[in-house]
């Protein structure tokens, strides 16, 4: 009688392999071994423990519950990637939140008593401009005149209209410094 041939282990596939180490990843193991390290990591790179938290909780889920994905091999270092990313994107979301309402809020009130004393500063430093450079500067700085407004209202060229603001601004600076 002849002997068979021994079995021939069949190849494993990587979807095989990705069932069967999802099988074993012990979550209750993780989050009391790895998980404080793996938000300390997160926290350093977003800079929020809480926007950590809630990064490495989501991505944790995500790994739970996506059934199409290949296994980390390396479970903590694959959670720190995708929670940090995904901290790093909440954080720019919010900051765009936080910068388009700044636009939108009204500017607060300031107090009068600064206003006037600034008002002062400037009225007193606009004194000193030569007749001319003292109109352009306030036509165009005050008044919000177009460059090409002012020097069709004074009668002279736009070219003269940007020295005079180029000049009248170096002297009000000189005169405003503290």
């Amino acid at each position: 009688m002849t002997a068979l041939p021994a079995a021939v282990p069949r190849p494993v596939s990587a979807e095989r392999l990705a069932h069967d180490d999802a099988r074993r990843f012990d979550v209750t193991d993780f989050v009391l071994s790895e998980y404080p390290r793996v938000v300390s990591a997160v926290r350093m790179i977003a800079g929020d423990r809480e926007a950590a938290v809630d990064a490495v909780q989501d991505a944790l889920v995500q790994l739970l519950t996506d059934r199409d994905r290949m296994w980390p091999r390396n479970v903590a270092a694959w959670i720190t990637v995708v929670a940090s990313n995904r901290a790093r994107d909440v954080h720019r979301r919010d900051a765009a939140g936080r910068r388009a309402l700044d636009r939108l809020r009204p500017a607060a009130l300031e107090d009068p008593t600064d206003r006037a004393g600034r008002d002062l500063d400037v009225l007193a430093a606009l004194e000193t401009l030569p007749q001319r450079m003292r109109q352009v500067c306030v036509l165009h700085y005050l008044q919000d005149q177009s460059v090409r407004e002012i020097a069709q209202a004074m009668g002279i060229g736009t070219g003269t209209v940007k020295t005079q603001l180029h000049r009248g601004r170096i002297a009000l600076a000189r005169r405003l410094r503290p």
